[in-house]
């Protein structure tokens, strides 16, 4: 696999729904979800706790997904940041294959 495959150009986007969130794995530049699960039974925003990230995450991976460990920053919620004017987190992510062919 070549670097360009290694790039961490996918973002995971936890946002407000109608009720609960909405996790989305979206290519940067895109709009249209590579993956996609409803999560109607959590918390209403603003509430995004330790937890929720962490569960967020384990949601990512039943996806195909993981959080760049790079990403995971002290100024981060295990990765996740609020995402500027709008009621959701995010974080970059990668497949297992990028995240392998990186030596992660």
């Amino acid at each position: 696999m070549t670097t360009d495959n290694c790039r961490p150009d996918l973002t995971a986007v936890c946002k407000s729904a109608d009720s609960g969130y909405l996790l989305q794995v979206v290519r940067d530049g895109s709009c249209e979800p590579l993956a996609e699960k409803d999560l109607s039974h959590w918390p209403d925003w603003p509430t995004f706790p330790f937890d929720a990230a962490h569960a967020a995450g384990c949601e990512l991976v039943m996806l195909g997904y993981m959080i760049w460990p790079d990403s995971i920053t002290p100024d981060s919620l295990i990765g996740w940041r609020p995402v500027p004017g709008q009621q959701a987190w995010s974080a970059k992510v990668g497949t297992f294959a990028q995240l392998q062919a990186a030596g992660v």
